[in-house]
């Protein structure tokens, strides 16, 4: 059911309960009289009387777009459209809010999204999980229910705190990370793999790993922990 729907609901039902509880309070409330004249007059025609109870009944729905805003603002946001990672930066320690070495729980409380397993081998020792959410092409690398490593597929749009994204160049790459890039042949592509190895203290266990095509552009790429992020099959 409609979120709206359903507060749509809550408003009828508590119009309704605070009718009935005025009728239940004053029972004698549409038949009550008066004396005028030595004569007993009804202090309100039974379609007078109607009218107040529906105005009643309606009362609430006057503040349902206030409780509808107050209801969402107690509810868990879901960002089925992968928002937040679209404009998440990927760097050697992650990507966005997600940090490599997260627990799986952990990883999807920080994305604000459920993480789905991908393929057959979920549970075991290294499996692949994503995000459940639209257009995001993001794989997690999980060994030991912790996230090593994250790959960023064909079709994504999340580029490095340097720039480089699905579609750089070769020389892009090389001047963004200058001397830092260890360079080798890439079997499955006919390009290269382009690996940029820091060199800050505290970083040395961290790599991100650029694969090109035989033009020189970059079909993927992936971040996290030496020597899994290294790699070529994945979890194979």
């Amino acid at each position: 059911m409609r979120r709206h729907t359903w507060i749509s609901a809550i408003a009828l039902t508590a119009g309704l309960l605070t009718t009935f509880s005025l009728v239940r309070v004053n029972p004698e409330a549409a038949s009550s009289r008066r004396s005028i004249g030595g004569q007993d007059t009804p202090t309100r025609t039974p379609m007078r009387y109607t009218l107040q109870i529906l105005r009643l009944a309606a009362e609430p729905f006057t503040y349902l777009p206030l409780m509808e805003q107050a209801v969402a603002a107690t509810l868990p946001t879901v960002l089925a459209d992968g928002s937040l990672l679209k404009e998440a930066e990927v760097t050697l320690t992650g990507v966005g809010p997600l940090r490599i070495g997260m627990s799986l729980e952990t990883a999807a409380d920080a994305l604000g999204l459920p993480l789905v397993p991908v393929g057959s081998n979920a549970g075991g020792d290294c499996a692949y999980y994503q995000p459940e959410a639209k257009d995001v092409a993001l794989g997690l690398m999980v060994v030991d229910n912790h996230v090593i490593r994250v790959d960023v597929w064909p079709g994504s749009p999340l580029k490095t705190a340097s720039g480089i994204a699905v579609g750089s160049t070769e020389t892009e790459i090389l001047e963004a990370y200058a001397d830092y890039i260890e360079a080798a042949p890439n079997a499955y592509t006919g390009g290269q793999v382009l690996t940029f190895v820091p060199q800050e203290s505290g970083l040395d266990l961290y790599r991100l790993v650029f694969e090109t095509d035989a033009k020189g552009e970059v079909i993927q790429y992936r971040t996290g922990q030496f020597p899994a992020v290294t790699w070529p099959d994945g979890c194979v």
